[in-house]
């Protein structure tokens, strides 16, 4: 089985015009490929603003808030940079389950 690259786009902008408007990886829902997986969402502060389990299409980063110390949820999160964590599994090549992480930033823009 060929299993596509996981790749993280570090910019997006929720902005309304439906165009990059959410924080995309790709790959990340090819469960044959990468069964499990979890995303941490953080801003400048280090504050958890977003998280969840098997991240997809549907259950996405939006730029809206999902944290516990979510104020105003409907507004949005402010452009800025914040960070990801992406932790995720996949099989080695002895079809043995291995975990793998990535994290970096992201550019929210509105």
């Amino acid at each position: 089985m060929s299993c596509g690259a996981i790749v993280v786009h570090n910019a997006f902008s929720p902005n309304g015009d439906n165009k990059n408007a959410t924080f995309v990886i790709d790959n990340i829902e090819d469960t044959a490929c990468y069964p499990e997986n979890t995303v941490e969402i953080y801003n400048r502060w280090g504050v958890l603003v977003f998280e969840t389990k098997n991240y997809s299409t549907t259950n996405n980063f939006d730029g809206t808030s999902r944290g516990r110390t979510t104020i105003s949820q409907s507004s949005g999160l402010p452009t800025g940079t914040y960070y990801y964590i992406l932790n995720y599994t996949s099989y080695d090549n002895n079809n043995k389950i291995q975990t793998n992480k990535k994290d970096g930033y992201l550019y929210l823009t509105r």
